[in-house]
């Protein structure tokens, strides 16, 4: 019989307990002799050992006045494998508690994306971040200029490049310390054609004029895309795009709630490492901030996480202007001519 007393020994035997053969499920009482000085230094490193032998006590232990149980052959798996369980958590919890990295001021890791209705989707979110930027080896390739010129100020200018892309402004308002400023975005077809043709749709109908910014995490990203107007909010959703290129800082990504979930919700990469471990989560850039970077640092930081993408897609900025007076915001967002150097293979 056993007592409350033996659940959390104050000693550890030199040897694991020897079973006797009429009783199993019992153990021989410990002795001074084999007990260990628990003063040094070395019963720290072996403290882990002691709560899962701790466990398994509690869970094998007899309760005081309970008649002897007999272990038949059909018990004895079951209590193996009670054993096997709790130390496959224990492990488990040790290795979730020490793996990855933690991202700065990530309270929730990850790019998260709310349904309309309010309700939280699945989050698509990592632990760590791997890696510097990856080059990109087409970056520097040579393209020759579309058809189409124009003549502004004396100065040739296209549409769109050789690859389809297209150059887009976007006027800040209500940055920190109320400045503003202007952020150009390159589209890039080759690596995300049908988030880039979506998005060029969007840009059309000027689907992001007035959008705020309702989500920044210092040093990771800002996030933008839900209508000004609830009436504006599009629910059409477009398949995945393979990731080609990392997300390095200063691209441009659709936020998703799972795969082949992609709508209206964009967010740059602000990390000055880049966020290479969403790649492996499916995100795939469709371009890339080629000035005013430092504006889009300068967006409004202070409310983090807290505006409810479910209230805004409900009401849109009337929510916003009410509880976030100071939350920065894309005034107009349209294209703009590329200019074209004559002495150059690319505008």
């Amino acid at each position: 019989e056993r007592t409350s007393a033996h659940l959390l020994p104050l000693t550890l035997p030199s040897t694991l307990p020897q079973r006797t053969a009429r009783h199993p499920h019992r153990t021989r009482h410990q002795t001074k002799a084999d007990a260990r000085d628990f003063s040094q230094p070395s019963y720290y490193r072996i403290r882990p050992i002691l709560l899962v032998y701790s466990i398994i006590r509690r869970m094998t232990q007899v309760k005081r006045g309970a008649r002897p149980v007999v272990v038949t052959r059909k018990m004895q798996p079951l209590s193996f494998l009670k054993v096997m369980l709790v130390a496959a958590g224990v492990v488990g919890m040790a290795c979730f508690a020490f793996s990855g990295e933690k991202l700065a001021g990530v309270s929730i890791p990850g790019i998260r994306q709310r349904s309309s209705t309010g309700g939280v989707t699945t989050q698509r979110g990592m632990l760590g971040v791997e890696g510097e930027e990856a080059a990109d080896e087409s970056d520097g390739a040579a393209e020759s200029v579309v058809s189409g010129e124009k003549n502004i100020n004396g100065a040739a200018t296209v549409d769109q490049f050789s690859d389809g892309g297209r150059q887009y402004t976007l006027h800040l308002k209500n940055l920190t310390d109320g400045k503003s400023g202007d952020v150009v975005i390159r589209t890039r077809p080759d690596w995300s054609p049908l988030g880039v043709d979506h998005f060029h749709k969007l840009m059309d109908d000027e689907f992001y004029n007035d959008a705020k910014f309702f989500r920044v995490v210092t040093n990771f990203v800002v996030q933008f895309g839900i209508a000004a107007d609830p009436a504006k909010n599009q629910k059409t959703v477009i398949k995945d795009d393979p990731v080609k290129k990392t997300n390095a800082r200063g691209t441009l990504t659709y936020a998703t709630s799972g795969p082949n979930t992609r709508t209206t919700q964009m967010f740059i990469n602000t990390n000055t490492k880049g966020n290479a471990f969403l790649d492996k989560q499916g995100f795939s850039p469709i371009g890339e901030v080629t000035s005013g970077m430092e504006h889009v640092d300068a967006i409004y930081a202070g409310y983090k996480e807290k505006p409810k993408q479910g209230a805004i897609n409900r009401q849109g900025n009337t929510y916003l202007d009410k509880n976030f007076p100071l939350m920065s915001y894309i005034e107009t967002a349209e294209q703009t001519p590329i200019v074209v150097d004559q002495n150059a293979t690319e505008p």
